[in-house]
């Protein structure tokens, strides 16, 4: 089988308005200290991470036919990125996030455009079964998508291929197709907030308990505390490396990455894998924006070592 991973999702630029005094208040211009215009997007920052880390990403999504549209399909191929599969629309305008970054406080803003157009027809038995792994993510804002997932997930299973999911945050709270998608899945990506809403526990430790009575394997992203994982019939907490941010973007979307770079290419241990997922996660915050830090896989070893 193929030893390639293909990442499904978003296209969409972040906007980064860095330095500010204060989040953003209503009625008041709030100053920044700096600002860009850079890759953005959950899956997008996902498929950046693993690439650098030294594994054979290719891309599905859409690009709006427009100037950002060229910016991001510019920007994956020099971060490494297949984009045969992406493709292009001239009904809609590339997404765009504005990020408002206020010391360790991100507030976000999102024009969906793209990313809700989206819809993942192309991905049948002749695309899907190139692939050893297939990863999905944002999918609560990718609405014409979300109604084929199962499909996809399917078809992908079938042909052999493991899957993994990080949600991002409902906001209904809802948690719509849930129950279908967790048995279908290989992992499970989450942070601490979102495995509570989904499962209605009182604790991460208690929801990471529920979700593994209904999904292969979750995993439950903790921030500067780690990250918990089911292993052994036990909830086992593996301890993050404390760092100082400088931009916490993308650091769960680097998360996903180092584990399925480590799980997929390196075949860690389950513990191990988390471990140097945890690292990857904390050197991408040392960069501003999600993909700035480039990490090699030789790169967080030695982020490792320096603990």
């Amino acid at each position: 089988m193929a030893s390639k991973v293909l990442f499904v999702g978003e296209i969409n630029v972040d906007v980064m308005m860095g330095g500010m005094e204060t989040p953003p208040i209503v009625d008041r211009e709030v100053p920044a200290k700096t600002w860009d215009v850079v890759i953005g997007g959950s899956t997008m920052i996902s498929a950046c991470a693993y690439s650098s880390l030294g594994g054979d990403a290719s891309f599905a999504g859409l690009a709006g036919n427009d100037e950002y549209g060229d910016f991001m399909l510019r920007g994956m191929r020099e971060l490494g990125l297949h984009t045969e599969l992406v493709e292009r629309s001239t009904k809609v305008r590339t997404g765009v996030t504005v990020n408002m970054i206020s010391g360790n406080t991100r507030t976000q803003a999102t024009y969906p455009g793209t990313i809700e157009e989206y819809d993942g027809s192309g991905l049948d038995e002749a695309a899907l079964g190139r692939f050893r792994h297939v990863h999905f993510a944002g999918v609560y804002l990718e609405t014409r998508l979300r109604p084929h997932l199962a499909r996809i997930l399917e078809t992908a299973r079938r042909l052999g291929a493991t899957t993994s999911l990080d949600p991002q945050w409902d906001s209904t709270g809802q948690w719509e197709s849930m129950d279908r998608w967790l048995p279908l899945l290989t992992y499970l990506f989450v942070n601490s907030d979102e495995a509570v809403s989904i499962t209605q526990a009182p604790s991460a430790e208690q929801a990471l308990r529920s979700l593994a009575q209904r999904t292969n394997c979750a995993l439950v992203k903790c921030g500067r505390d780690g990250a918990l994982v089911w292993a052994d019939g036990e909830v086992k907490s593996v301890r993050g490396r404390e760092v100082e941010p400088v931009d916490t973007t993308g650091a769960g979307d680097s998360f996903n990455a180092g584990f399925l770079y480590a799980t997929i290419e390196k075949r860690l241990p389950l513990v191990e894998a988390v471990r140097f997922a945890n690292a990857t996660a904390a050197r991408s915050c040392l960069f501003t924006g999600g993909t700035e830090a480039r990490s090699s896989y030789e790169d967080v070893l030695k982020f490792l070592r320096e603990e």
